[in-house]
C-alpha cells in the first residue's frame, strides 16, 4: 500500500486513522501489521500507540496546524 501524505488531510482524517490505529493495537495486532493495514509508517504508528499509552484517547487527537493568531 502507498503511503498518503498526512499534511493533505483534514485533522477529522488523521484522527479517525490514529483511531483506527488504536484500535487494532488493542485487537493485538503487531506493529508492522498496522504499518501494513493502515498505510502510515513505522514511527508515525509507534508514535500514536506510545501517546494512547501515555495519554489514552484524548492524547491522539491532532492539534491545530499553523501560528496562532497574534503570535510572531
Amino acid at each position: 500500500m502507498d503511503k498518503e501524505d498526512a499534511r493533505q488531510q483534514s485533522l477529522e482524517q488523521l484522527h479517525e486513522r490514529r483511531k483506527q490505529v488504536v484500535r487494532l493495537h488493542k485487537s493485538d495486532l503487531g506493529i508492522i501489521q498496522i504499518v501494513e493495514l493502515s498505510g502510515l509508517s513505522y514511527p508515525t504508528v509507534r508514535n500514536t500507540i506510545k501517546l494512547f499509552e501515555a495519554g489514552g484517547w484524548p492524547a491522539i487527537k491532532p492539534a491545530a496546524r499553523g501560528h496562532q493568531h497574534g503570535e510572531g
